[in-house]
């Protein structure tokens, strides 16, 4: 079985720079706990200032968070496939003017992690702030056989804002032509994202 690491990423588009208001505290985003019962009913994200020739959206729109925002025809996607651990934040997306032009998008915040990687075989260098997370990997190797055989997208547990799908999803992400994300073979990887 493959699984390839999933990062966020498109020309031009529309850029979220913060969760709606009333969110919980953005750390919480990248511990794979449950956030539904925190999470503002009615939240409403808006396109950056910052990039505001930027409005092109995505099934996966870019954000400063670095979360899965997906919009409603990937979330419909990813239910089909039986993702167990996805937890759907739902928002709405609004451009520079206050205009909704997505109506249908949500965080998807994956629950709990897997011991995916390979700590004696892989390269990295250990956060100076969260001690026992991973702060930069040079070259990823997988422990293949610690990763539960049911985990279709998941967080890894010694770097929980790393996301890795597997190969199926992959190849189904792939067929519907989900946009705004890119994908590389976890096994070797680098850390760059290019």
């Amino acid at each position: 079985m493959k699984y390839f690491v999933i990062k966020v990423m498109a020309e031009e588009a529309g850029f979220i720079d913060s969760y709606p208001r009333g969110s919980p505290a953005e750390w919480k985003f990248d511990e794979g706990i449950s956030l539904a019962k925190e999470f503002p009913a009615g939240g409403e994200v808006s396109f950056s200032d910052n990039y505001p020739d930027d409005r092109n959206l995505y099934d996966f729109q870019p954000n400063l968070m670095s979360d899965l925002l997906v919009s409603g025809r990937a979330r419909k996607l990813i239910e089909s496939l039986e993702v167990a651990n996805a937890e759907w934040l739902p928002v709405v997306v609004k451009d520079h003017k206050g205009n909704v032009v997505g109506p249908d998008y949500a965080f998807l915040n994956l629950q709990g992690a897997e011991d995916a990687i390979d700590m004696e075989r892989s390269q990295y260098e250990m956060d100076s702030l969260e001690k026992d997370q991973i702060g930069q990997i040079d070259e990823l190797a997988l422990n293949t056989s610690a990763i539960n055989p049911n985990a279709k997208m998941f967080r890894c547990t010694k770097e929980r804002r790393l996301i890795l799908i597997r190969e199926d999803i992959h190849a189904a992400f792939e067929q519907a032509g989900l946009t705004g994300l890119r994908v590389y073979e976890a096994e070797g990887w680098n850390g760059l994202e290019l």
